[in-house]
């Protein structure tokens, strides 16, 4: 069951948590406790679970635990929802497909505080972009009013923001991965490392000459257990964005963040195709943007005009299907998860359970992660190997695995850092509850032929 992945065909399209919904009203085993979400997603999260046959033997009673199988009394678990950013940066469209919905959240907070039975430690956090108003986006889905309600019931469930710059009194490790980085094999170019908007004078201090370190709440790396609840949509620099992607919000500080390197690819950058004396002078101002100056913000969009009038070129900033940097950091960051220890060292035994339930009754395609456009699909997506939840993911998504080099590149590497199997079933649930093995062909009817980001448009279709 480990490499397994289920699949809840849901048939629901939309969200609706205007309700006050009670589960114990419905459910023997529910939590007794008044919360608005939608009661239909909670029921396909539940059914979701029995699927599973988790704690097999007490389903359809009042004992009935799914979480038990994986969570034990006196756990400290991490719930990590994607809070990426309080709106859609694509004008008049809403968040339904950018950010996890608190309807998936509520019933995975549910058996959680059911499995710890009043022991333990329950944290929903998150470290969003730097331009995320952490405030806003817990009330816009809900996230705030439910917390307050459970604290209010006597659960004790800590919202925390993940991100260093604003909260000075989160603690954190520097995990030092190092000669276990998918970096090391091209160091020789560390100068180049770049993230738009952040200093890049940290980066450098963090990723040379064989040193590649990571910023990780002390919070994340003392869990026993870490419930990943993304938000799949399309992605500029990775292709798409899933289980893997969403680990990159528990570090605490961007700047530690390779997301592409400098320059076109003959100068050994990976930021755009060929040489370009506009690009160039682009990249250089952005490298810049993060000292929020009005003449850099001004020759920053001058530039940008400039070449959508002149141009029309999509591919900038590493966001096109040639980016070889953020699938390495987005490995690196699995890595951490799995493998190291509550004090950030890297070991060869997995250090944690890891539990991934996908939120794709709306994702997100086109320019994702932060302007996406809806895209209808009614499927949440589980199972304990991110690796192979985000294969099958692509797959639903119409994308070819060979060609999103993060899940490509997880399959290959032999490095026991990932060692995460290959060998996989996938199973669906389909609004029978029927449980039915997909194979290759049966997937075929789970296309739901994303359109891809511009500059992975031709690549990927």
């Amino acid at each position: 069951m480990k490499d397994n992945v289920y699949i809840v065909n849901s048939e629901i399209y939309k969200y609706d948590n205007s309700n006050i919904f009670n589960p114990k009203s419905m459910y023997l085993e529910g939590l007794d406790i008044n919360i608005k979400s939608d009661s239909k997603i909670y029921e396909s999260i539940r059914n979701l679970l029995i699927f599973m046959e988790l704690d097999k033997e007490n389903i359809g009673t009042s004992n009935w635990n799914p979480f038990k199988d994986f969570i034990k009394e006196g756990n400290k678990v991490v719930i990590k929802p994607n809070l990426v950013k309080h709106i859609n940066g694509l004008k008049d469209t809403s968040t339904d497909c950018l950010i996890t919905n608190f309807a998936i959240i509520r019933p995975i907070i549910d058996y959680t505080i059911k499995a710890l039975n009043g022991t333990g430690e329950i944290i929903v956090g998150d470290a969003p972009v730097q331009e995320c108003i952490f405030s806003e986006v817990i009330k816009l889905n809900g996230l705030e009013d439910a917390i307050k309600k459970y604290n209010e019931s006597g659960y004790n469930v800590k919202l925390m923001d993940f991100r260093k710059n604003n909260n000075e009194d989160l603690e954190c490790i520097l995990v030092k991965l190092n000669e276990n980085s998918s970096f090391i094999d091209i160091d020789a170019y560390a100068d180049k490392y770049a993230i738009t908007n952040y200093d890049l004078r940290k980066m450098k201090e963090h990723h040379c000459n064989g040193i590649h370190e990571y910023l990780f709440p002390k919070d994340v790396l003392e869990a026993d257990v870490i419930i990943n609840i993304p938000k799949p949509k399309t992605h500029r620099k990775a292709g798409m964005t899933a289980c893997m992607k969403n680990f990159v919000g528990v570090n605490s500080k961007k700047e530690y963040l390779p997301h592409h390197r400098n320059g076109n690819i003959h100068d050994n950058g990976d930021e755009y195709p060929e040489k370009s004396t506009l690009k160039h002078l682009q990249s250089s101002v952005k490298n810049y943007t993060y000292k929020k100056s009005k003449l850099i913000s001004l020759t920053n969009k001058s530039l940008l005009l400039f070449e959508k009038i002149f141009k029309k070129d999509r591919f900038i900033e590493g966001s096109w299907y040639g980016n070889d940097t953020i699938w390495r950091t987005i490995i690196d960051i699995n890595k951490i998860i799995l493998y190291a220890n509550k004090t950030g060292m890297i070991t060869n035994k997995k250090q944690r359970i890891i539990f991934n339930i996908a939120d794709m009754i709306i994702s997100g395609e086109k320019e994702g992660p932060l302007l996406p456009s809806p895209k209808k699909v009614g499927l949440i997506i589980a199972g304990f190997n991110q690796l192979n939840t985000d294969n099958i993911i692509a797959e639903i998504m119409g994308f070819d695995m060979e060609k999103i080099k993060y899940i490509k590149n997880g399959y290959m590497l032999n490095n026991h850092l990932i060692s995460i199997s290959n060998k996989f079933d996938s199973f669906l649930l389909d609004k029978d509850n029927n449980k039915i093995k997909l194979d290759e062909n049966e997937f075929i009817k789970l296309n739901k032929k994303f359109i891809p980001t511009d500059g992975w448009i031709d690549y990927l279709k």
